[in-house]
């Protein structure tokens, strides 16, 4: 995660991932959550490839969409 003093969100956490695999597992996951009918299943299994892919990205996006609910 970005160590500066800048404030990460989720946006600008998805612009600093070079990993473009990861980056387009990110970028649905966003996708997902912006629809107005989401589901806990459709969330979910995007969440589970992440985590298949890379889990300490998975443990550092949960933390930023944590913060951000807040």
């Amino acid at each position: 995660m970005n160590n500066s003093s800048e404030t990460v969100t989720f946006d600008t956490y998805i612009r600093s991932v070079e990993n473009q695999e990861v980056k387009g597992i990110l970028l649905k996951l966003k996708n997902e959550m912006r629809k107005p009918d989401i589901t806990w299943e459709a969330v979910k299994t995007i969440l589970v490839s992440l985590e298949k892919k890379d889990p300490e990205i998975t443990k550092e996006i949960l933390l930023l969409l944590i913060q951000e609910s807040e």
